[in-house]
């Protein structure tokens, strides 16, 4: 299960990783709990797609108001069905699943909103499915920061039976209420374990520099009044590159309007800013993505999963930090020197680290992606035992 869509490619990538990992330990068959209509994506990749196991319409699906009524039914008979171990409603979780897995990313944290619905829904959903089948299995996923009590009465809650995987503790340390939780197992991103298979490029003529931008206002980790001094930064970092003789690409990981979460109208603002001209590529399907990080020289993201999806496939990546899970997740592959805060860095730091890493040895970058997914795939193997 995961609270959102194929149309944000680094959710995609986590659920494309998870599918294959779980299906590399042992998993005969895997649906994808969705609330978007990602039947037809999933499925180009042999998964089918089902409704959540707690009714909850997507963002942009009806009101605000009329999504809550939803989601506060099911949460009764939900409630209901844990309370009697399954005995009265989940049907069809106790007909078709031996197990429920909590699909990794970073939605477990307290947001602006008063009320947390979608951190709300995934709580209760790994509930159910601990209680009814008696199996969740948490993927590696950042957990914070928590800074309301309830937030983390509920996050307590629905954890209590399942073996906590999180990729890093850097969020969960900057909670200002910091659950308690069950071992706190720390794993790579599952995203590392590329559940994409990506043909082999044929070097690119000129070296290439992919920049990922994103529209981040919504974080409670950065200033979101800087968000303008970001777009000229960006600018400022397209013409360094240039300059230095790359080509350089602008692109994005989202476009759910819903979410006001438009990268690619981000990416066309920073090149309407540069002085110089360079592309923005507005596909953001996650395989393309794929492809195309494998075939840059180095990639500069905002998004997280870009720098992820990029050092899975052997290619350098510099992070731009919204959240302490960048910090946290790039510092436990031994990459957090390339970690800098999205409303405070440098272009011209950032543009040296650029060509440092395009003149090192793509041996280096090869075996880290390697060694971090064979870690992954042994953490859950003896986490299975």
């Amino acid at each position: 299960m995961n609270a959102y869509s194929y149309r944000n490619a680094g959710d995609a990538a986590i659920m494309l990783s998870t599918a294959r990992l779980v299906r590399d330990l042992g998993a005969t068959s895997v649906a994808i709990a969705s609330r978007y209509e990602d039947g037809t994506a999933y499925g180009a990749f042999g998964l089918r797609t089902v409704p959540p196991i707690i009714p909850f319409p997507s963002t942009g699906d009806g009101s605000r108001l009329r999504r809550g009524a939803v989601l506060a039914l099911g949460s009764v008979r939900s409630l209901v069905s844990i309370a009697t171990h399954g005995r009265i409603g989940a049907k069809r979780l106790r007909a078709e699943y031996d197990s429920v897995v909590i699909a990794g990313g970073g939605y477990m944290y307290s947001s602006k909103r008063r009320v947390n619905m979608s951190l709300w829904h995934s709580l209760l959903s790994a509930k159910l499915g601990s209680a009814v089948l008696g199996r969740t299995l948490m993927m590696p996923q950042s957990v914070g920061p928590i800074n309301r009590r309830i937030d983390r009465a509920i996050l307590e809650w629905a954890l209590r039976e399942v073996p906590v995987v999180v990729r890093e503790t850097q969020s969960l340390d900057a909670s200002h209420f910091r659950p308690r939780l069950k071992g706190e197992r720390v794993i790579a991103d599952v995203a590392f374990y590329p559940g994409v298979d990506i043909p082999p490029h044929d070097a690119p003529s000129s070296r290439v520099l992919r920049l990922v931008a994103m529209d981040w206002t919504w974080s409670t980790s950065v200033e979101a009044d800087r968000f303008d001094d970001y777009l000229r930064r960006m600018a400022e970092l397209v013409d360094l590159a240039v300059d230095a003789g790359f080509r350089v690409v602008l692109g994005g990981h989202s476009s759910l309007d819903e979410h006001d979460q438009d990268d690619i109208r981000v990416a066309e603002q920073i090149r309407g800013l540069a002085r110089r001209q360079v592309q923005v590529d507005s596909n953001a399907d996650v395989a393309h993505l794929y492809g195309e990080y494998q075939g840059s020289t180095v990639v500069v993201g905002t998004r997280l999963h870009s720098c992820i999806m990029a050092l899975s496939v052997g290619t350098p990546a510099i992070g731009l930090s919204y959240q302490e899970k960048t910090v946290g997740v790039l510092e436990g592959v031994g990459h957090g020197a390339y970690v800098h805060k999205v409303d405070d860095f440098d272009p011209e730091v950032v543009m040296g680290q650029v060509l440092e890493l395009a003149s090192s040895e793509s041996d280096t970058w090869a075996a880290l992606a390697k060694r971090t997914k064979d870690a992954i795939r042994d953490g859950y193997e003896e986490l299975a035992r």
